[in-house]
């Protein structure tokens, strides 16, 4: 450990706060007990804190009042330096800048000096220029003089040259007049010719056209005469080729309906076959049916002989029934009434449907008239 770590002292220890935190780890809120605990464990745990915020404040103080101190110090020196250094400053830059100034007036003479030669050269250049002008301009005027002398000779010679030209020309001129003339003669000899070659080419050319347009012709109708033996030859092959189609299709359409006629022949036969099965089978159904429900009437003739005698006595009771006053009894024994001849008709049903003979009649329904007793309806 340090020495300034030992001299940074707090009131309790890293190996103390160890400890706390396993001996609280194990807290728990779930009891009142434990509550409390838990209530003064966070007690003790923020006075702990508060004691060393309290002392590290207390610590920082006397670095705080040096570190101010040390600032303050510094910043009198500074000054102190400054004032040394911000004259020091100002004549090295006074010195610099006339340094400075000092090469820009020797750059400044440089390029004067530079500029008065580049003028000098210049005029130099123009009157070698003007003079060399001068001399060209004297030049050409004396060969101007001497051209304009020759000038002169050569007008008297071309007077004289004029005069025999002239006459050159008038010989010139009639000899040209008689070789135009000529010449005319046989331009229009030539054109006569051209326009006579023209001519024979232009009827040849007719004649070829007609003879091709004739050749042409007749092509074209051997052409059409082609295609229409062509259209010809295969409206024939279409209508050969329809009339095979339709007859395949007759012979497909037949075969079917042989086959069809043949299925149906065979569902008929079976059919009849089947209905005949059938009817043996319904025949025979109905002969057993027959028998067992003879034999079953005879087994129950006994039983049948005494619910058709309860039914009679049912019908009876109808015929009994009492005669009251009252609308809502009366009503009460028609039901009743209903009942029973309901009881009865499917007792007679029964009895009937095992060949017993057909039973009394029924009692006729009883209605209740207005102001009429019941038993005297039912009577």
């Amino acid at each position: 450990m340090s020495t300034s770590t030992e001299l940074v002292t707090y009131s309790v220890t890293p190996e103390e706060i160890a400890e706390t935190k396993a001996k609280y780890a194990a807290l728990s809120c779930d009891t009142p007990k434990g509550y409390e605990e838990v209530r003064l464990a966070i007690a003790s745990v923020r006075n702990a804190r508060v004691a060393i915020e309290a002392r590290r404040v207390e610590l920082k103080a006397d670095a705080l009042a040096y570190s101010r101190l040390v600032d303050g110090r510094a910043k009198e020196l500074t000054a102190l330096l400054l004032e040394i250094e911000e004259p020091l400053k100002a004549k090295k830059e006074a010195v610099d800048a006339e340094k400075a100034r000092a090469r820009a007036e020797a750059e400044a003479a440089k390029l004067r000096a530079l500029e008065a030669e580049i003028a000098a050269r210049r005029a130099a250049q123009e009157e070698e220029a003007r003079l060399v002008r001068e001399a060209e301009e004297k030049r050409l005027a004396e060969e101007r003089a001497a051209l304009e002398a020759e000038l002169a000779k050569l007008a008297e010679a071309q007077a004289a040259l004029e005069a025999a030209r002239k006459a050159e020309a008038d010989r010139i001129e009639a000899a040209a007049r008689v070789e135009r003339e000529r010449v005319e003669a046989e331009r229009k000899a030539e054109e006569d010719r051209q326009r006579a070659e023209r001519e024979r080419i232009a009827a040849e050319r007719r004649a070829e056209e007609a003879k091709l347009a004739e050749a042409r012709r007749v092509e074209e109708e051997r052409l059409a005469v082609e295609r229409e033996k062509l259209a010809a030859e295969r409206r024939a092959e279409e209508e050969k080729q329809r009339a095979a189609r339709e007859a395949i299709e007759a012979e497909r359409k037949a075969v079917a309906a042989a086959r069809e006629a043949q299925e149906r022949a065979e569902f008929e036969r079976e059919a009849k076959a089947r209905a005949e099965q059938e009817a043996a089978e319904k025949v025979e159904r109905d002969r057993i049916a027959a028998e067992q429900r003879e034999a079953e009437r005879v087994r129950l003739l006994p039983d049948l002989e005494k619910v058709a005698g309860f039914a009679r006595e049912i019908r009876a009771v109808q015929g009994r029934v009492p005669n009251v006053q009252n609308d809502a009894l009366a009503e009460k024994l028609m039901v009743a009434w209903d009942a029973l001849g309901g009881v009865a008709d499917d007792i007679d049903a029964l009895v009937t449907g095992y060949g017993l003979p057909k039973p009394e009649a029924k009692a006729p329904k009883a209605k209740k008239a207005k102001g009429q007793p019941v038993a005297e309806v039912a009577a």
